[in-house]
């Protein structure tokens, strides 16, 4: 029940910050800052990965949005409207990647799957192996936890996979698999968020 509400709690937090102004955004990523320092979260880690997705999304809003001029030189322009904006995205990209870190950090791995397998359970009717999902959601989150801690750069990752899977090393190891159904109170938590998400984007 505890990682339920964390976890819907989290999932109403990433709704709230799209819609939010930059000083919102800002008070959170302020938030974000004072809990990664006290419970020793790699915030600043976080930041290095994203980095030059964040310098990309600001360039594009400062030179490519329109309107009150704030700098100007030769042929480059910068508006007040592109500053905002660009800065106020940049926290929500900031604050979502971090929120996830957390739920991360708080909610066992196990949960995620059995969430993902209830929430596609009513496909099961459309012709979906329910079986053939769970199998393949448990081995790439196990694929995952085996990569990583590998140290690779994205120019060589596909060869490091295609190493392994040439060495036929064991990366995974096999585990007996669990049957995963919604009980009705999986599915009031699933109706409650969205009845919460919907009154959240007409208030």
């Amino acid at each position: 029940m505890l990682h339920t509400l964390i976890f819907f709690s989290g999932m109403l937090l990433l709704v709230i910050l799209s819609s939010v102004a930059l000083v919102t955004n800002l008070a959170v990523f302020c938030l974000f800052l004072i809990i990664s320092i006290i419970f020793k979260l790699p915030f600043f880690s976080i930041l290095r990965k994203i980095k030059y997705f964040i310098f990309a999304l600001l360039v594009i809003y400062f030179l490519s949005t329109p309107g009150e001029i704030l700098f100007y030189y030769s042929f480059i322009s910068v508006t007040y409207e592109g500053f905002y904006l660009g800065v106020n995205n940049s926290l929500r990209i900031i604050n979502t990647f971090l929120t996830i870190m957390l739920l991360m950090k708080l909610i066992p791995r196990k949960f995620f799957i059995n969430f993902i397998i209830k929430i596609c359970y009513p496909l099961k009717y459309f012709g979906l192996s329910i079986d053939n999902l769970t199998s393949r959601i448990f081995l790439t989150f196990d694929y995952l936890d085996f990569y990583k801690n590998y140290s690779f750069k994205f120019s060589n990752f596909i060869e490091v996979i295609n190493s392994h899977l040439t060495n036929k090393s064991p990366i995974v190891k096999v585990k007996k698999l669990s049957k995963v159904i919604p009980s009705t109170t999986d599915y009031y938590w699933i109706v409650g968020f969205f009845s919460s998400f919907i009154l959240i984007q007409f208030i």
